[in-house]
């Protein structure tokens, strides 16, 4: 196997971990924020990464059955270093997450990290075709739905 080359079953599982620390980053700013409309966007964003996270979960149980013991690998380099680096920058890392001081920075960093899930999603199309890639392509449109909500609160905040 080449070095940075990812079975189909690595790259969602990646994914799945995305949404996870998507999920964890938003219930925990949840509890952090007083405010009642900021609180109500961080819950349906968690509530969505939740929900991409079950359906990750279910295309993987997919995946597994169909392909058995053969993986497919991404062998194309660039696009394997590029989905490693995204995934090494650590997309809602829990470093980050702890040291959220305030809503500016934690808004600063889901914005920062629903841009790069979206980069990390338009990575994996390259790959996927029929119904895998509607899947990916949705999931993109909810992500960048999601950047969107997070950068008009920013300027409803920044206006007021």
């Amino acid at each position: 196997m080449i070095e940075n080359s990812f079975s189909a079953v690595e790259v969602l599982e990646m994914a799945k971990n995305i949404e996870k620390r998507g999920y964890d980053f938003y219930t925990k700013q949840v509890e952090k924020t007083n405010d009642k409309d900021l609180k109500k966007l961080f819950l349906k964003l968690a509530e969505d990464e939740n929900d991409h996270y079950k359906r990750f979960d279910e295309f993987l149980d997919e995946v597994k059955s169909e392909t058995r013991s053969e993986s497919k690998y991404v062998y194309d380099l660039e696009v394997s270093a590029y989905l490693k680096a995204i995934v090494e920058f650590e997309i809602f890392s829990e470093e980050e997450t702890i040291a959220v001081k305030n809503t500016e920075e934690a808004l600063r960093i889901a914005v920062s990290a629903e841009k790069d899930s979206i980069m990390f999603y338009e990575g994996l199309l390259k790959y996927n075709q029929g119904e895998s890639a509607d899947f990916i392509e949705e999931l993109i449109a909810e992500e960048r739905q999601h950047f969107l909500d997070l950068v008009q609160y920013r300027k409803k905040r920044m206006n007021k």
